[in-house]
């Protein structure tokens, strides 16, 4: 059904939380960007099936024009589709050279607790501390704690660079990896359960250890993590400063929109196949920009994946505004290549935050989303291919936790 575009088809199969967390337009927003990244879809090479807990597994190997991926389809006893995951066929991760591994010793830990309780890894140098501390917040989706995206680990790359410059390091699963069907039931949910709360939940973990400097511990946001990070910042009294990294200012559906208009000038074949998953995304920016005006919320209602109140929130809160009003040091990062978070965003924070003599602009020009180093326009299909977080801003951002006061 995907390569047939039945995208309406390949909903009616999924389970419900699935059908509210991957709508027919981000379906095919997924699909355009596979195709992107891969090329043509060619032949499916094999298939095997596994138990996995209450499901069965089945792992498709698909040969696509550029590559292969495995494409991994978890049903539920009653049949539905309860999962689909996109990825390259398994290679091990090796450490980029600036990462020290007999400098800091990894340990398992929990980030909150009770329900929404998440699994995490804590990077703690060697030796008695105290340690500067930072606390690494993902983007959107239901990331892992390393951020995978494609053959890609940029939060892994990340905490052990830092960590071998003797700062500690908190990442870990995000709540819509871990918890997504008690999420998609809240019917109030908030970018603060998405993000936030989990994120002052790992600043307060690291103030029980006993090896962390309590009072410099750090906040890192990646793309909607930036862009949630100063609210972050204020709502918690223990955080020293913010690094927003490639944070979004923007209304989420207007890059969406822009996201994909890019990814169809790059190829005339996907610019058909995109116009009316566009048009659907424009439907629902409409709708959008009707409930942050104060329309009524519809019982039920899902919103490219999203309730409701979700979207009212997130109308409500004002990025720049927030930030002007955060007082500590901030450290903001952008690529020149990114075509998700663009200079747009960048020079937002830029002019918002002007007049402030304790923010840190840094701008890369050859980085892309996620950070790694590249040439010419920056498409989907650079995550396929394994490039480290670029040392320029692991060095940076280093020295910038280091010299906070």
């Amino acid at each position: 059904m995907l390569v047939a575009q039945n995208f309406a088809g390949a909903v009616a199969t999924f389970d419900a939380t699935m059908a509210a967390a991957l709508p027919e337009a981000k379906l095919a927003e997924t699909w355009q960007s596979i195709l992107q990244g891969s090329g043509a879809f060619e032949a499916v090479e094999s298939v095997r099936v596994e138990r996995v807990a209450k499901y069965e597994l089945a792992i498709v190997t698909c040969k696509f024009a550029k590559t292969k991926l495995e494409v991994s389809i978890p049903y539920d006893q009653a049949g539905k589709v309860a999962g689909l995951n996109f990825t390259p066929p398994t290679e091990p991760y090796r450490d980029p050279p600036y990462v020290d591994r007999s400098k800091f010793d990894e340990r398992d830990v929990t980030v909150g607790s009770g329900e929404w309780a998440l699994p995490g890894t804590l990077a703690l140098p060697k030796g008695m501390g105290p340690f500067r501390a930072v606390v690494l917040v993902h983007g959107s989706g239901p990331n892992d704690r390393d951020e995978s995206v494609g053959a890609n680990k940029p939060f892994k790359d990340l905490s052990g660079a830092l960590a071998s410059r003797g700062i500690a390091v908190v990442r870990y699963d995000k709540r819509t990896k871990v918890h997504p069907g008690k999420l998609a039931k809240l019917t109030d949910a908030t970018i603060d359960h998405e993000i936030v709360d989990d994120a002052i939940a790992a600043v307060e973990l690291l103030r029980t250890i006993k090896e962390i400097d309590q009072a410099h511990i750090v906040v890192v946001g990646h793309s909607l993590g930036g862009f949630a990070a100063p609210r972050i910042g204020a709502k918690s009294k223990h955080i020293a400063g913010l690094a927003i990294l490639a944070g979004s200012t923007r209304p989420i559906p207007d890059m969406m929109l822009e996201q994909m208009e890019y990814m169809a000038s790059l190829d005339p074949n996907a610019a058909t196949a995109l116009a009316s998953t566009i048009a659907e995304v424009k439907t629902a920016q409409a709708r959008i920009k009707e409930l942050q005006a104060g329309g009524a919320v519809k019982p039920g209602e899902f919103i490219l994946g999203g309730q409701a109140a979700y979207w009212s929130d997130i109308g409500r809160y004002d990025v720049l505004a927030v930030a002007k009003k955060y007082a500590k040091p901030m450290f903001i990062a952008q690529g020149g290549r990114d075509y998700q978070v663009t200079l747009v965003d960048f020079e937002a924070f830029k002019k918002a935050l002007a007049k402030r003599k304790n923010v840190t602009f840094k701008l890369y020009a050859e980085l892309n989303h996620l950070f790694g180093a590249g040439i010419g326009k920056s498409s989907p299909a650079e995550y396929q291919q394994r490039v480290a977080v670029d040392q320029r801003l692991v060095d940076d951002l280093a020295a910038w936790v280091g010299a906070l006061k």
